[in-house]
């Protein structure tokens, strides 16, 4: 490693530094005059126009600066109450806000001496840990800041901290009074891939054998601060090569893995991948992200490849075999794949001063001490995977997950030999012990009487394992309590001829104490029937996880680049956290995001318009054109996707935290929304400048065009944005990069799916205590701006007076009105477009027999109707609503 002399940086660092306090002093009195001309705060009280300056980012894209800046009161910040403000040459071009604009009826809360006290006893109440992990692994105490909090027109002082709970490893934002330590706000800062908690088969803590783990191979030190200085003081990263599943291969079943050699790119990652500043090492670790495992689930480094002293990342990998077989191989692609999305998004603006995740900044402007902690194989669960990104200077966590095999096995037979080679698949219960957490049971198998179990079992099942029949009047909870209750050691339940489904056997009952398993009707009915002939069969119930042929999550790029764009889209929205909570949002958006970034680096080339995508089909052992795990595949095909705005009314789930009952947005599904509409929108920047699979490849291209813009419209955004705010910051970004060149583009890609001029965000924010609103007040709307309407609808003239079209809106057809005495001889042209001017559907009609047009195929959406004959010239917008 070739480096620059310690007093350079040092310089460096003290110029950068008082270029920074200089301008944000700038910048504070620029807003202030801002604020203080601006028509939304004429009327506000002066003392909530007071702000500090928080982040200053310089954004080479947007020709400016983006400034953060936080809301304040009694100088003290008030929680989620922040701005975002481009200034280009001194003049506020943009600004989107949660300021405070009423000042609240009563401010309260003082200072208490036993804070401490207050803040473990909250920990205690959520069943958390009282001490936090540094970025080296390293026990702290938790951080606590002090902030205003806003609840039912009063402002609360309160104290803020983040807390790891216990049982599921989720990481908590959490608020409580400084006056009684009473919780006034949580969040869950840990966000899942999977569409809700219950969606996939585990998430328990386990305890695994530790056999076969390596040690964490250690920093190789640098000596001395001063090293051989190139002619232009350009640091030269070490050589490395790894053999992983290259940009844009999305998993092993798309395509094959490469041998890349120092694929870094110079401008985001100038020492390369293996280096922060200090410390120079061979393994899976750097400035940007350690990638290890955490098998045992204490998130702290398990094993993490070693390559050696030229750092050669090239180890074997046969999917086909279990995944401990190719661990180290997993692990590199882990490392690869965050690396890589680093850089790439390095490159779009999401650089030092835009937070990003860094162990040292170079004295570039942000916190640093924040790289991503990546764990592979994590203990913590199956079939899921998530991040966990905490303000700027603390580092997040990725966890990506084993995802289990279809055929997965749990119920083996022993005795007589010709039952032991059969194979089948099973399911596993969400109540009772867990498989992989207890030893093996072994038993014989004995049927029930009544064969559905609802009913109390006649047979005595003293240690033996019943065989019970799906279906009755019960649930699986009733069958396993009654086996257990005449003694059975464990339970396999057997799908009847009629049952429906064969996923997670679903159900809780806290007093089961035994395992149970569900399995198909051929293999169950087959079994019942040998063992009512008298066979005698043995059989034990395990979790074989040795033998499992895995799909591993750290393989599936476009999952892991899913995780890391949470970071990014909580990075740059608002101040950085805590601004994309589903807790306090009903329109969290940040699923989409993340959708979003994992499609556009994993476009591959030749694709187009027409070719439908799917998100994890690898995981989820799909083939590569499956739906995946999104409700639809991405596509702006409405024959695909219909997904529109007005969807996402209703889109909710009901749980319940610390005992009380809660309704929720259902934020996976309400981000495909999003998402779908930004897949959309880059098929219009690619129809008008060209696609490129490599966004990095042609910065003019239509795919990287969008891109950009997206990023850049993050910064631009308020905290917890709604669609419309979202859709807002999009066409300032626009506004500000071209001057607007691509506005009617971006209108109409909108409006195409609800989120037109008209549209309107409910009213019911976050979580919801009890189960009687539901989150279905958004509303959908296709207008698009009247400078964007390329098809004007005609003004009424004497030739079109009197003419109509009705009823509109539209369901299967309309008819068209004329007024009496009108010439309608010959034929009439009735022609419908869709809003970007394409047409869609022709008819030619006489109008003195026929005035109604069916539209039975036209979907939900906005359209122009152009009826032209002998005498009409006429234009309609109507609105298709099924």
């Amino acid at each position: 490693m070739k480096r620059n002399q310690l007093s350079v940086r040092i310089l460096l660092l003290c110029s950068l530094f008082g270029f920074g306090l200089s301008n944000a002093q700038n910048y504070e009195q620029v807003i202030k005059d801002y604020i203080h001309s601006e028509k939304t705060f004429q009327k506000v009280n002066p003392e909530l126009k007071t702000f500090t300056v928080v982040n200053v980012d310089p954004s080479k894209s947007l020709n400016g600066d983006v400034v953060g800046i936080q809301q304040t009161i009694n100088g003290i910040p008030i929680f989620g109450s922040s701005a975002n403000v481009l200034i280009r040459e001194g003049k506020v071009l943009n600004l989107a806000d949660t300021f405070i604009k009423m000042y609240p009826s009563r401010v309260k809360g003082n200072q208490n001496a036993g804070k401490d006290a207050l803040v473990t006893e909250a920990v205690q109440k959520i069943k958390g840990y009282p001490t936090t992990r540094n970025s080296e692994g390293k026990e702290e105490p938790l951080k606590t800041q002090l902030i205003y909090f806003a609840k039912d027109g009063e402002l609360i002082l309160g104290y803020r901290f983040d807390v790891k709970e216990k049982e599921t490893g989720n990481m908590w934002n959490v608020i409580i009074s400084t006056d009684d330590g009473g919780i006034l706000y949580t969040e869950k800062l840990t966000l899942s891939c999977s569409f809700h908690d219950g969606a996939y088969k585990h998430h328990d803590e386990m305890s695994h054998s530790t056999a076969n783990i390596h040690p964490v191979p250690g920093p190789v030190q640098i000596n001395s601060g001063i090293g051989k200085l190139t002619n232009n003081l350009v640091l030269v990263p070490d050589n490395a090569s790894y053999n992983v599943l290259p940009f844009p291969v999305e998993a092993p079943t798309f395509g094959s893995r490469a041998l890349l050699n120092n694929p870094w790119d110079t401008t985001a990652s100038p020492e390369g991948w293996h280096f922060d500043g200090t410390s120079s090492y061979t393994n899976t670790r750097g400035n940007n992200v350690y990638a290890y495992t955490d098998e045992n689930n204490t998130n702290t480094p398990q094993f993490s490849p070693d390559g050696g002293s030229v750092r050669a990342f090239d180890f074997p990998m046969d999917i086909s075999l279990p995944a401990h077989n190719y661990k180290s191989a997993s692990v590199t692609n882990l490392f690869y794949v965050n690396n890589k999305v680093h850089d790439v998004f390095y490159k779009l603006g999401f650089a030092e001063t835009a937070r990003n995740f860094q162990a040292n900044n170079f004295g570039k402007g942000g916190a640093q001490g924040d790289a991503v902690l990546a764990e592979a194989w994590d203990g913590g669960g199956y079939n899921n995977a998530n991040f966990y990104s905490p303000a700027d200077g603390s580092p997040p966590t990725m966890q990506m997950y084993l995802w289990e095999p279809d055929n997965m096995q749990n119920l083996f037979y022993n005795s007589p030999s010709v039952y032991t080679s059969r194979t089948f698949r099973s399911r596993t219960a969400i109540f009772g012990p867990k498989l992989e957490t207890i030893p093996p049971v072994t038993a014989n198998l004995a049927l029930t009487t009544p064969v559905d179990g609802c009913t109390a079992i006649n047979e005595d099942l003293a240690g033996k394992i019943a065989l019970i029949q799906r279906g009755g009047v019960c649930g699986f909870p009733a069958k396993v309590k009654n086996a257990q209750l005449k003694g059975a050691v464990g339970v396999v339940i057997y799908n009847a001829p009629a049952s429906v489904g064969f996923g997670v056997m679903g159900g809780s009952d806290s007093s089961i104490t035994i395992p149970s398993v569900l399995i198909e009707n051929p293999e169950g009915s087959f079994i019942a029937g040998e063992i009512a002939g008298g066979a005698v069969i043995n059989s034990t119930l395990k979790y074989d996880k040795l033998n499992y042929v895995y799909k591993d999550g750290s393989l599936d790029n476009g999952i892991v680049i899913h995780e890391y764009g949470h970071g990014i889209s909580n990075r740059l929205t608002g101040t950085g956290s805590s601004c994309l909570s589903g807790t306090t949002s009903n329109e969290q958006m940040g699923e989409g995001w993340s959708d979003f970034f994992a499609l556009m680096l994993t476009n591959r080339p030749g694709d187009n318009a027409s070719v439908p995508r799917g998100v994890g089909t690898f995981a989820t052992e799909q083939p590569i054109n499956g739906v995946g795990i999104r409700p639809a595949k991405y596509s702006p095909d409405f024959a695909v996707n219909n997904y529109t705005y007005g969807r996402t009314n209703g889109m909710k789930i009901t749980g319940s935290f610390l005992g009380i009952t809660v309704v929720q947005p259902h934020v996976h599904s309400i981000g495909f929304v999003w998402a779908t509409m930004l897949w959309d929108l880059h098929w219009k920047y690619a129809e008008k400048y060209g696609y490129n699979s490599d966004v990095m490849a042609d910065p003019n291209s239509g795919s990287a065009r969008v891109l950009q813009l997206v990023v850049d419209a993050l910064k631009l955004q308020q905290c917890n944005p709604n669609f419309k705010q979202g859709r807002d910051a999009i066409l300032a970004a626009d506004l500000a990069r071209t001057g607007g060149q691509d506005k009617c583009m971006i209108w109409k890609v909108f409006a195409k799916r609800g989120l037109g001029v008209n549209a309107a965000p409910g009213g019911l924010n976050g979580l919801i205590l009890g189960t009687g609103q539901d989150l279905d007040d958004q509303v959908e709307d296709f207008t698009i701006p009247a400078e964007c309407n390329t098809l004007a609808v005609n003004e009424a003239s004497s030739s079109t007076k009197g003419i109509s079209i009705y009823p509109n809106p539209v369901k299967t057809e309309f008819t068209i009105k004329t007024p009496s005495g009108m010439n309608l001889s010959g034929i009439t042209t009735v022609s419908i477009y869709d809003f970007a001017g394409k047409l869609i559907a022709t008819e030619r009609i006489n109008l003195n027999k026929q005035t109604t047009i069916h539209v039975n195929n036209l979907l939900n959406g906005t359209y122009i109707v152009k009826i032209t004959g002998a005498a009409i010239d006429y234009s309609q917008k109507i609105i298709v609503s099924k």
